[in-house]
């Protein structure tokens, strides 16, 4: 079985490149780092090649990464993560048996080596219903589909913008919309802090950025969904009021 070429793109502020764990260097494989806020020095590797923006938002870096990626198949990742080989190396064998899978999402632990979320227990076919706690390190896609649907992030949305999370799931959304099979599988790809923007919840900020969220890949329906959302966990909510305004989308000014 022949090997795909890979890109694994970041997403960095420039004062944090080089935090990054880069991966082992592999003959097939690119690494490009989308560098915003000012200019970082590049790293004394030759697979690796820095994109300076001159614009702010993860969501606007992981699509430049996505237009500039040459690898047929791409994992998105962030400054302060390490990959797991194995686990990137059995999404590599999936995309290769399963030549109709375009996105596969996978699990991350923390730095304790413990699941950071709850996941599915068995491969998982995804849809806007299963895919809201989605996290940028454990996507990866087949490029070429996407270019071909102009599939992006959503660059109102994600670190960075006023509705600073949900990118993930948005863009899961919209690949499902368009009839492109996403997948979860349940391997781990990723190690991450267990703190991070999507795992916050209990105040009226996040709350209003996941009632948007949900406002956008639901429109109409999105009360139904939200209040599914709520009852498969209410707890995460902290209080009523949060539940109530999560549900109905109504927010003080």
């Amino acid at each position: 079985m022949n090997e795909p070429f890979v890109t694994i793109g970041y997403s960095s502020l420039s004062d944090r490149v080089g935090e990054i764990e880069l991966p082992p260097k592999k003959n097939n494989v690119e690494i490009l780092i989308a560098v915003q806020g000012g200019i970082a020095q590049e790293p004394n590797r030759e697979d690796v090649e820095l994109i300076h923006l001159d614009s702010m938002g993860a969501a606007r870096s992981r699509n430049k990464i996505l237009s500039e990626a040459n690898g047929e198949i791409l994992f998105f990742g962030d400054h302060d993560m390490k990959w797991v080989q194995d686990g990137m190396a059995v999404v590599l064998k999936h995309f290769s048996e399963n030549k109709n899978v375009n996105l596969i999402l996978g699990q991350t632990i923390d730095e304790n080596s413990n699941l950071r979320k709850r996941y599915f227990g068995k491969k998982k076919r995804l849809s806007r219903f299963n895919s809201a706690k989605a996290a940028t390190y454990e996507i990866a896609i087949r490029t070429r589909p996407f270019r071909e649907h102009t599939i992006e992030f959503d660059e109102d949305f994600g670190a960075g913008t006023e509705n600073y999370l949900g990118d993930e799931y948005i863009f899961i959304a919209d690949a499902c919309a368009n009839g492109l099979i996403c997948e979860f599988i349940p391997t781990i790809v990723a190690i991450h802090p267990s703190e991070s923007s999507g795992t916050r919840f209990g105040t009226m900020e996040d709350t209003k950025v996941r009632s948007i969220v949900f406002r956008k890949v639901f429109g109409r329906l999105a009360p139904i969904a939200r209040l599914g959302f709520v009852l498969r966990d209410p707890l995460r909510f902290r209080n009523l009021n949060l539940i109530l305004r999560f549900v109905f989308g109504r927010f003080p000014n």
